[in-house]
């Protein structure tokens, strides 16, 4: 069952769109014409591929909806007439105010009208501006959605190792237990096992209502209803080659040329008509090429910190392996106790899914590195 909207057709003011050098495409919503019938097939199944979030934001998330069809109805508009449509705002909040018989109600559409006064004064928009702020927005959901499906699965490694480590909890109060009865344990060691078997079984209760809950919020985010259970393909492979391809200095430049805040910050310098404003807005502009700067090296820094982090998974996985591989030997000659074997396959499960959590948290920086790259900072 599809379980999406249709798309809704679009159309997008195109000289805004060129002079900005943007490629010319609606935000959300866009046509059936648009794409291949393979392409609205392969967004509107009951499955969810990493790859298609981009896509997936574009056409079905609320807010870029929402934003588009506020785009469409002050597409065009300059920034006189953003001003305009201010001050008729403002007129009629005053004389709301003086037909109102209720004061707190005159008061309030009084401060309304002060407002949007206020607003018209230092307006800095138009369609340009709003083209970019938009743009930036529907950026900014795609990466919350991607770093969404990365924790989803984060979080799904963490329960998978509080499983193992809990059966090794029950194997230990089971032998604590057997021990009490033979004189070997006190009771106080019986007591604490218990302990640490319920503390383990609410962790694994609360993270499997944290998963519940991020699937929830994330499959929302691309069009799907709080009840739906599509399919969650796994994440991509973290392909180590990328970090071949970084390049500290020309990607800031790249960064420099592509940031929508500093794009956005210029039009709200060009359309400024006071001195006052365009102080503000040439101030932030030297400020976003300092930041953008500042923000591909330390994306490049996290970078190179989650490679190391990896690498030292990597290296504890294979020791809690070899430890593995001893004690499973010992138990297969009766040599260990049973809860000896399950502590040693507990710590090699979570040497596992550390390395897989490891792996996607450099992933996850590789990302962000990009999105730096691309022009959208955090």
């Amino acid at each position: 069952m599809r379980r999406r909207h249709a798309a809704i057709p679009v159309s997008l003011c195109m000289a805004a769109v060129l002079s900005l050098g943007f490629p010319v495409r609606a935000l959300a919503g866009s046509p059936e014409f648009s794409r291949s019938a393979e392409e609205w097939a392969r967004l509107r199944d009951d499955v969810l591929e990493y790859e298609e979030i981009e896509d997936l934001i574009h056409e079905y998330n609320t807010t870029v909806l929402n934003n588009e069809q506020q785009y469409r109805k002050d597409s065009g508009k300059t920034a006189e007439d953003l001003v305009e449509d201010l001050l008729n705002q403002a007129d009629d909040h005053w004389e709301a105010a003086s037909q109102s018989e209720d004061d707190m109600s005159a008061i309030l559409s009084e401060i309304n009208a002060r407002n949007a006064e206020r607003s018209a004064e230092n307006n800095v928009d138009d369609s340009k501006s709003k083209y970019i702020e938009y743009a930036l927005a529907e950026k900014r959901i795609v990466i919350q959605a991607q770093t969404a499906m990365n924790t989803y699965y984060k979080l799904q490694y963490q329960l998978t190792s509080l499983r193992k480590n809990r059966d090794m909890l029950e194997a230990a109060l089971t032998s604590a237990q057997g021990r009490r009865t033979v004189g070997m344990a006190t009771q106080a060691e019986v007591l604490t096992a218990q302990q640490n078997l319920q503390s383990a079984d609410a962790q694994i209760l609360s993270l499997e209502n944290q998963i519940e809950t991020t699937r929830q919020n994330m499959i929302v985010m691309m069009g799907w209803g709080q009840g739906a259970f599509p399919e969650i393909r796994p994440m991509p492979a973290t392909d180590l080659q990328r970090l071949d391809a970084m390049d500290v200095a020309a990607d800031t430049q790249k960064a420099l040329e592509a940031d929508y805040t500093l794009k956005l910050h210029q039009q709200n310098l060009e359309n400024s008509t006071n001195d006052e404003n365009r102080r503000i807005y040439s101030q932030s502009i030297t400020d976003d090429r300092q930041q953008i700067a500042m923000a591909v090296s330390d994306s490049y820094q996290k970078v190179m910190q989650a490679k190391n982090s990896l690498d030292e998974a990597v290296l504890n996985l294979d020791v809690a392996t070899k430890t593995w591989n001893t004690a499973s030997t010992k138990n297969r000659l009766g040599t260990i106790s049973r809860l000896e074997y399950l502590q040693a396959e507990a710590a090699v499960v979570s040497a596992q899914m550390d390395r897989e959590m490891k792996n996607l948290e450099l992933f996850q920086a590789m990302e962000t590195y990009d999105w730096v790259v691309k022009g959208v900072r955090s």
